[in-house]
């Protein structure tokens, strides 16, 4: 794919998304009525210097009430780059811009990829603003006034590099110093005096993702289990979900987001749906639904619209340094799906019954007690792969159970040095 065709395919993406926002009377939540806002893709502008039509990537024009000529432009240059933008693209459109609208027009770069840092300071003496538009990220809902469960540093962290890997948001923008997660509040910036002033005093200025508790989790998959009618052995996740009256389904499609990270599913809460893509493993892809499925149960389409679960979600935890406010929903939609696919009751039933069938006891050291000895590490092995075949998840998802569960005693030093292929070698030449 050349140049121009990546450009228009991001020009493509960034305009139906325009065009969808306003369909649902969502892109600026009213304030732009449909009747004073129209949006264009490649539409030319008459340029007096050279005497023809000027094309641009897509442009936003807004009309006062009863007039019939547009008073301003909001005007988006695509560019879909891998690296940051050379600084003739922000001069040859400022320059375009200034030729056909002079004054009446907002700039704003449209890119695919994080930028370095410098191209900020480049679009500000320019007065550009910058976007990020990714098709596959996280799409957020923001209230009528503009505030979302987005912190600025993480906005920040989605258009320009950071060492820090955080998943990718669908619209972060950036204009004259200041961050935006939402297409609404960028609007809102550019064009102020079209939008209702709202009482905002005593109210918190950022809608924070609310804590939950690991019991209130629970609680909560319990009654889906309860509904289900569960009694013992891998839950019913299909029928889980055609209760919820979502949408399911799979694909043998290997999807990566902007910066390479496989897509493991993705959720719409608009048309109730979730899709699941190529896994390794079949119990990680069932653990990836119930993820999916806990920010349905767990009434997420509060914060978000869309969003996608890369593998890194699923170590989320909520209590790591620095950890960004939505990465809350993250952490509590795995603590859902461990609760919905291991059921606290019957997995301390089938935790007793493993433990007799592999001869693991307690001996001063804990419930379950596992170090780098064979003789230890061995039977605790058979025991999480024998849970791991009796509920169908993964054996690292048994394992974090157990240690929550506070059954599991873990003493391993080398247990990445020494993975379960070594630990059977070492066995096998004991026996020698």
């Amino acid at each position: 794919m050349n140049s121009a065709e990546k450009g228009d395919e991001l020009e493509d993406a960034f305009f139906d998304y325009l065009v969808e926002q306003q369909r649902r009377g969502e892109l600026v939540y009213d304030l732009y009525p449909s009747n004073r806002c129209e949006i264009f893709k490649k539409k030319g502008y008459f340029c007096r210097e050279r005497g023809a039509n000027v094309q641009f990537d897509v442009v936003i024009e807004v009309y006062r009430e009863g007039r019939a000529e547009p008073f301003s432009y909001v005007v988006f240059e695509c560019k879909n780059y891998q690296g940051g933008i050379p600084e003739t693209c922000v001069t040859d459109f400022s320059d375009k811009l200034g030729r056909v609208f002079r004054h009446s027009a907002k700039g704003v770069l449209v890119v695919s990829s994080r930028l370095q840092s410098g191209a900020d300071s480049l679009a500000r003496s320019r007065s550009l603003g910058i976007v990020k538009y990714d098709q596959t990220g996280l799409d957020v809902v923001a209230e009528r006034s503009g505030r979302n469960c987005l912190e600025s540093r993480f906005v920040k962290s989605q258009i320009f590099r950071d060492e820090r890997a955080t998943k990718s948001l669908k619209f972060s923008a950036i204009h004259e110093g200041r961050v935006f997660g939402a297409i609404n509040q960028l609007l809102r910036s550019l064009e102020p005096e079209l939008f209702v002033v709202e009482e905002t005093k005593g109210r918190d200025p950022r809608q924070s993702v609310p804590y939950i508790s690991a019991e209130d989790i629970e609680s909560k998959a319990n009654q889906v289990l309860l509904d289900l009618g569960y009694k013992s052995g891998p839950v019913d996740l299909n029928e889980i979900c055609s209760a919820l009256s979502v949408d399911l389904q799979f694909t043998d499609q290997l999807r990566l987001d902007r910066d390479g990270a496989t897509i493991l599913g993705s959720a719409n809460f608009d048309k109730r749906s979730i899709q699941i893509n190529a896994h390794r493993d079949r119990n990680r892809e069932r653990f990836t639904l119930g993820h999916e499925i806990g920010h349905f149960c767990l009434n997420h389409d509060r914060y978000l619209r869309s969003e996608t679960i890369v593998e890194q979600d699923l170590f989320t935890d909520i209590e790591a340094r620095e950890a960004f406010n939505y990465e809350r929903l993250e952490f509590q939609a795995n603590a859902f799906s461990s609760s919905l696919l291991l059921p606290s009751e019957v997995f301390h039933v089938a935790v007793a019954v493993g433990r007799s069938r592999f001869d693991i006891k307690d001996r001063g050291h804990g419930y379950i007690f596992v170090d780098d000895q064979p003789c230890n590490f061995v039977p605790y092995d058979e025991l999480l792969s024998d849970l791991s075949q009796y509920f169908e998840v993964s054996k690292q998802a048994i394992e974090i159970k157990l240690k929550k569960s506070g059954l599991l005693n873990d003493r391993r030093q080398g247990r990445e040095r020494l993975p379960t292929a070594h630990l059977l070698g070492a066995l096998a030449s004991l026996k020698r």
